[in-house]
């Protein structure tokens, strides 16, 4: 069956444009490669504060001056029920079948629409007025206390869209300014420590300068967003079937920029000959056993799951570092039946850290049960944290393997490997 979106070998117009119709944007004059700023890339910008950056904390990657990007968009080798791509019509085959665009200029043009996304589609004007926004939300709800507060009243109240009302509410439920009672946004109050304490406007803002953000911390992120020092190689697609996947890595590196690239570990050949190599590499793992990797990763190549196998117990032989993620999916990979197999798949490989996170129901991912063609409810494979938490810790105990890092908001549980847990798994150098 033809695909609209690729004739001759040569990605179609009709493709970039159903893919910026989002927040994706299509580099390179042969359409294969994308940037995409992240959800922690806004969180940042909302706040400037590392309560709100993404996972990759804990390796001292700053989510406001990350590149999220792939330069394999719609080339992939496996059908994952957990992607959040539109790999039913934006999939457009397993090998990389277009002329590829040339390292330097891929670079330079993500690097352009990324200025280009900071300063014109996040721009600085929306979160400083997202600061005002909040001190007015919790000034009001303040002096009307005893009234019930829904996204819409407020909307009328303060007389600003529901959109600006919900992006300022989220931040201060965050940050446990607010509580919800339900999920529907139609009843929100103020923390009972807060009325208890606060008496005034200036009050508020006191508080939210201390506990959540300022203007001054706003701007300076901002600013400092034109600017990324990390390109996270991994938006969609496989990257390592970009032909010229080494030379990116390099030309990332040409501009003191740290790189990780995320692999699904099927093409061992490509990831030994990686010179340079990233930063970080990561292999996702996301089955104990072959079975259940056909199950869940559709795979559109032979003996896929024997190649993972493969490079993973060849990460040993790479100088970078190394990370396995586990992408759980309830009640699919995350039984507890299957940590002893985890287990001896990552002693085995010896990788530097092993990640257990769990994946995210969002975007083409919310397809699950129409992909595996079942009829349970979504919930069914949704791990919620306490859920990730539970098996995590259970595989820390059996493997012996301290848990160094947990961050509730992704989902995310970091174990050390073959690192000392005592160290500081910050990263300091692109060349580490």
């Amino acid at each position: 069956m033809k695909n609209r979106y690729l004739i001759d070998n040569k990605i179609t117009n009709e493709f970039v444009e159903t893919y910026t119709k989002t927040t994706y944007r299509i580099i390179g004059e042969h359409k294969h490669s994308s940037i995409k700023p992240c959800y922690w890339l806004e969180q940042r910008l909302l706040t400037g504060r590392d309560n709100r950056n993404c996972y990759k904390g804990v390796f001292g990657i700053q989510s406001h001056k990350c590149l999220q990007n792939t330069p394999s968009l719609p080339f992939c080798n496996h059908q994952c029920v957990f992607c959040w791509r539109d790999i039913e019509l934006g999939s457009l085959g397993s090998e990389f079948i277009v002329e590829p665009d040339e390292p330097k200029s891929l670079v330079d043009e993500m690097l352009r629409h990324h200025k280009d996304i900071i300063k014109n589609h996040l721009p600085l004007r929306r979160y400083l007025e997202n600061y005002e926004i909040m001190i007015d939300i919790l000034y009001y709800m303040l002096l009307n206390r005893d009234q019930n507060h829904s996204i819409n009243s407020l909307n009328q109240k303060i007389h600003v869209s529901k959109n600006k009302i919900e992006r300022a509410i989220n931040l201060l439920k965050n940050q446990n300014f607010v509580k919800s009672e339900n999920h529907t946004l139609n009843k929100f109050e103020l923390d009972n420590d807060i009325q208890g304490c606060i008496d005034s406007r200036d009050e508020i803002e006191v508080l939210i300068n201390r506990e959540l953000t300022t203007p001054d911390e706003i701007m300076q992120t901002h600013s400092e967003a034109l600017h990324p020092n990390h390109a996270a190689i991994s938006l969609d697609g496989e990257p390592l079937l970009y032909p010229k996947i080494s030379e990116l890595v390099h030309e990332f590196r040409n501009l003191n920029m740290t790189t990780f690239i995320v692999s699904n570990g099927t093409l061992t050949d490509k990831m030994l000959n990686l010179d340079p190599l990233p930063t970080q590499l990561y292999i996702t793992l996301p089955a104990p056993n072959e079975q259940i990797y056909k199950n869940i990763c559709r795979p559109m190549i032979k003996s896929g799951w024997n190649r993972i196998m493969e490079s993973l117990e060849s990460l040993n032989t790479l100088s970078c570092r190394t990370l396995i993620r586990l992408t759980g999916v309830k009640n699919l990979n995350l039984n507890e039946q299957y940590i002893q197999d985890y287990i001896t798949i990552v002693k085995k490989a010896n990788p530097n850290f092993f990640e257990i996170k769990g994946f995210t129901l969002q975007a083409k991912a919310l397809q699950i049960k129409d992909r595996l063609k079942s009829d349970k409810p979504l919930q069914y494979y949704f791990p919620d944290y306490e859920y990730l938490e539970n098996f995590a810790l259970k595989f820390g105990k059996k493997s012996g393997f301290p848990l160094i890092y947990k961050n509730e908001a992704s989902r995310d549980f970091l174990f050390a490997i073959n690192w000392d847990k005592e160290k500081d798994p910050k990263i300091t150098k692109p060349e580490l």
